[in-house]
């Protein structure tokens, strides 16, 4: 069983996968409903790939993804890893220290609503 840690990883099970069966890139691309393009950037590590097309794919291709943990080896949780937030006072201020003319000069200009004779 292999262990996958990034995008990468999973474009080289699927590109391994595929050539054990003999298919080509347009032939999984059909049977997945996807464009031959797609595989061939799914198979190089697109990190951004749609998880509903990504999880047909390791179906069609007889692939199974478990999730479980690995001994040993503990990664920083999100609770972990401070959340750097802009702060909000400091945007206020700044935005405060702009000078009133250059306010208006970036305001648009008011509409004439009064319909003109054609």
């Amino acid at each position: 069983m292999n262990v996958l840690k990034t995008s990468h990883d999973l474009g080289v099970a699927i590109r391994q996968r595929r050539k054990v069966l003999r298919w080509d890139q347009a032939r999984l691309a059909e049977r997945v409903g996807v464009s031959r393009q797609w595989v061939i950037e799914m198979e190089k590590g697109k990190p951004r790939a749609e998880l509903q097309l990504v999880l047909r794919t390791l179906n069609v291709l007889g692939l199974v993804m478990t999730v479980g943990t690995v001994t040993g080896e503990v990664s920083a949780t999100a609770s972990e890893m401070p959340l750097e937030l802009p702060d909000i006072d400091t945007i206020v201020d700044s935005n405060r220290s702009v000078p009133n003319e250059l306010r208006t000069i970036a305001a648009p200009a008011p509409c004439d609503k009064r319909s003109k004779d054609i």
